[in-house]
């Protein structure tokens, strides 16, 4: 699959993608991010001037030396269960033995995929109406389903679609879009088993894959995260960097000044005020790489 088909896939199914300055950058909320968002994009600074005044927050991933950030990736040409430590074998056995790994029936990802979407976002406390409404996610889901490039596995247990993991290849790279499961049969361990599936079935065309479970969150997700590194996915150092509306740094400065030359807390309990940090600091990085940037 192309960029260009992606966009275009995304823009048919309501996504606010635009381009600017040759790049494109998808619009969740008042946060503006480049897009895809687990590529690498070239900052200039026409580019970071014309961002900063029209969003409050852009989020950029781009190549450089300085890391901030970390993405988990796996790069292999084996996945076999002999590959994993002893309790990972163990669960994946478990749900591989127990679950039915297939690729799903398209009614079966709009009827029952929806509520599982339902569920895992009401889980996560967050809202995205293309997965929870039932018109829009038939037509998304239908979109994606004969997709080229594209592997959509289905995890099954007494005929019912209890998880499903939607993956794409771009550019050369593999991404892990969609991961839901019925957390009601949790115990069987489907979602280990839908990656495993994936993974094999992208080896057995291929040969090799290079894969992306997504960036490290600003939110500290222990559980997630070790999951990711049991399924043998590698953390590695990445730049991501923000943008941010001048108004925005006037109120987060005091904010960073404080804790940092005043209180001087190398840890900060609040939430809130971590990602302000965060995103101060990758506002700092941009503005010293924008300065060498062409």
């Amino acid at each position: 699959m192309e960029t260009s088909d992606l966009v275009a896939l995304l823009r048919d199914n309501g996504a606010k993608i635009r381009k600017i300055e040759g790049q494109f950058f998808m619009r969740h909320g008042w946060i503006n991010y480049s897009f895809p968002q687990l590529a690498e994009v070239p900052v200039n600074r026409r580019l970071v001037q014309m961002l900063k005044w029209r969003y409050p927050i852009s989020v950029i991933k781009m190549g450089s030396k300085i890391k901030n950030g970390h993405e988990y990736i796996l790069r292999t040409d084996s996945y076999s269960l002999e590959g994993f430590r002893k309790q990972t074998r163990t669960t994946l056995r478990k749900s591989l033995s127990t679950c039915e790994f297939k690729r799903p029936l398209l009614a079966d990802l709009v009827s029952f995929g929806l509520q599982i979407n339902r569920q895992t976002l009401k889980l996560q406390k967050r809202t995205d109406n293309i997965l929870t409404d039932q018109r829009l996610w038939e037509k998304y889901i239908s979109s994606f389903f004969d997709q080229p490039d594209t592997i959509i596995q289905g995890a099954y247990r007494d005929g019912v679609l209890i998880g499903y993991a939607i993956c794409y290849k771009l550019g050369g790279k593999h991404y892990f879009h969609l991961q839901h499961i019925d957390r009601n049969y949790g115990t069987y361990y489907p979602m280990n088993g839908l990656m495993y599936c994936v993974i094999n079935q992208v080896l057995a065309n291929e040969g090799s894959i290079e894969v992306s479970d997504g960036i490290e969150s600003f939110v500290p997700l222990p559980t997630l995260n070790k999951f990711k590194r049991y399924m043998r996915f590698e953390r590695v150092p990445i730049t991501r960097v923000y943008v941010l509306h001048p108004v925005l740094v006037t109120i987060f400065y005091p904010v960073v000044y404080v804790c940092v030359h005043i209180l001087k807390k190398r840890s900060v309990k609040s939430q809130v005020i971590r990602n302000i940090l965060n995103l101060y600091y990758g506002h700092r990085l941009l503005s010293r790489l924008v300065s060498r940037c062409v």
